[in-house]
């Protein structure tokens, strides 16, 4: 048994209590998830128990001893592993290369005594690394667990839900028994969701330990044994999942019922749809290395309309966003460090210039605003001041230029705009990592909404956003389309888009057919 006694988190750097007094428990084989509105300090306790960092005061046991970790390896050495919201990796690593990192230990070491089951352990180990023996047991696992991930592809050509799968692989090659998992579903299909389901039901009739952060209520108890409140960093006692309603978990995390009295969003008129698409691609041919190849799509988008994009991300989804975006560059050319070079055949018009390959800058400049799936990654600088990230795009334009200065008055009412539209109150000199995951996707979604755009691509927006910042986020896309502007949401979460496209799209084998809403919401896909 895992248990938290009494936890609380000061992080002197900025002046935030994450956590007062929380507490938890987790028996072995069960599911446990702690759920709580954004900020509330969940991923701070469960980092806790991973060994990031160690709590200003509490008690952690382990089996009824008391522990305490300076690092991830003490949790690891005791059997915690948590798979974070953005798993990282080592570029230039084949795949199984960066799974194998640390899981063969060091002959004598308190870990390696430990070693037992799926993992590698001492008896395994000779004087020299084998590293055919050792890719064979990592192949063994993953076809085992049933991943089927590119193992001798390298990490960057990962997407996001392979990542996951990957972090999910390493630590069972590390014998863990305890897992956290932050965030898991947010961007997988629901296949992908029953998928990783079927292996929590393993794990736990193994008798392993399964925390899970979500903000999908109505998956927290349809997978779950036990259910913790946190609201401002104390948690409530926890309860039996069955005898609790999405409802009733509602009532508990944000103190609203069905009388809620939020306000309901007003009736918008027609908009007055130009003749002129926003964004028209046509024909369009896409081979990325390491990337799902994309075929022949054609799509028009008209102002004042939202759609919706979904299907496997692992089957061109990806491919198809990170094209509109710019950050897949047409061979040959050279416009920025971070896209990838790929070859295009057909087009891609925003706004009646052609963007095909052209980069991230080509985009931006016909007027496309966009927030990628891996916020930690492309999104923004996670070890620099959040302002650094928050004015990138304002930085750009000239009129804030005065010789080699920049106008730093307009920068700093920017930054308050865009905080004051995610309701955040911490100042943006702070590191971006000393702000939540959900604090995160709010700020970027309100930065990419400050600017003046005809076109907003979001991939997995409503991914870390609690149910009322969800509510948020479909008001501003109604206003946006409202003023004639256009969004295209990528997404593998069909509630999402059900509840907020105008239409939806899925792909499927590199294209593009409509769906009707009814069959996406019998998952008919």
């Amino acid at each position: 048994m895992i248990e938290l006694r009494s936890i609380s988190k000061y992080f002197p750097s900025n002046g935030v209590t994450a956590l007062e007094n929380a507490g938890l428990t987790l028996n072995p084989g069960e599911i446990h998830v702690l759920l709580g509105e954004n900020g509330t300090g969940k991923s701070t306790l469960m980092h806790i128990l991973a060994g990031y960092f160690p709590p200003t005061t509490g008690t952690i046991l382990v089996d009824g001893k008391e522990r305490s970790f300076s690092a991830s390896a003490d949790a690891l050495a005791l059997g915690i592993g948590m798979v974070r919201q953005h798993p990282g990796s080592i570029k230039s690593f084949k795949v199984w290369e960066d799974c194998l990192l640390g899981a063969e230990r060091q002959p004598g070491s308190k870990a390696s005594n430990k070693a037992k089951g799926a993992g590698f352990s001492p008896k395994r180990r000779s004087l020299f690394f084998n590293p055919g023996n050792s890719k064979k047991r990592v192949e063994e696992l993953s076809e085992q667990w049933g991943f089927d991930l590119p193992l001798n592809q390298t990490t960057e050509t990962l997407t996001v839900s392979q990542r996951q799968k990957a972090a999910v692989l390493a630590l069972l090659l590390r014998n863990v028994k305890w897992f956290i998992f932050d965030e898991p579903t947010a961007v997988l299909t629901p296949g992908e969701t029953r998928s990783l389901f079927e292996l929590w039901k393993r794990l736990r009739s193994d008798g392993k330990g399964i925390i899970l952060i979500t903000h999908k209520l109505d998956e927290a108890l349809a997978i779950s044994d036990r259910v913790t409140v946190i609201r401002h960093g104390i948690t409530d006692k926890a309860r039996y999942s069955k005898d609790l309603t999405v409802d009733e978990l509602k009532e508990s995390i944000f103190n609203i019922g069905e009388s809620s009295d939020l306000p309901a969003l007003p009736k918008l008129p027609p908009v007055h749809r130009n003749k002129s698409p926003v964004l028209l691609i046509k024909d369009l041919e896409i081979e990325a290395q390491g990337m799902p190849h994309i075929r022949n799509i054609n799509l028009c988008l008209m102002p004042g309309t939202i759609l919706g994009i979904t299907g496997v991300r692992d089957s061109g989804l990806e491919t198809l966003e990170l094209a509109i975006a710019g950050l897949l560059e047409q061979k040959g050319k050279n416009s920025g460090p971070e896209n990838r070079p790929c070859k295009f055949k057909g087009s891609i018009t925003l706004n009646g210039y052609d963007i095909t390959g052209k980069g991230v800058r080509a985009y931006r400049d016909a007027g496309g605003a966009y927030l990628g799936a891996d916020r930690l990654g492309s999104n923004l600088a996670p070890e620099l001041p959040l302002r650094e990230s928050l004015i990138i795009h304002a930085a750009r334009r000239s009129r804030l230029a005065q010789g080699i200065f920049l106008d730093s008055g307009y920068l700093n009412s920017w930054c308050g705009k865009i905080m004051n539209w995610a309701g955040i109150t911490r100042p943006v000199t702070n590191r971006a990592t000393s702000f939540s995951g959900g604090m995160i996707q709010r700020i970027l979604l309100a930065r990419e909404f400050a600017e003046k755009t005809s076109l907003v691509v979001l991939a997995e927006a409503g991914s870390g956003l609690d149910h009322l910042n969800h509510m948020k986020l479909s008001g501003e896309l109604k206003a946006l389309v409202r003023r004639g502007s256009s969004a295209l949401l990528f997404s593998t979460d069909p509630d999402e888009l059900i509840s907020t496209a105008d239409e939806i799209m899925v792909l499927k084998d590199g294209a593009l057919t409509t769906v009707d809403k009814t069959a996406l919401e019998k998952h008919e896909i």
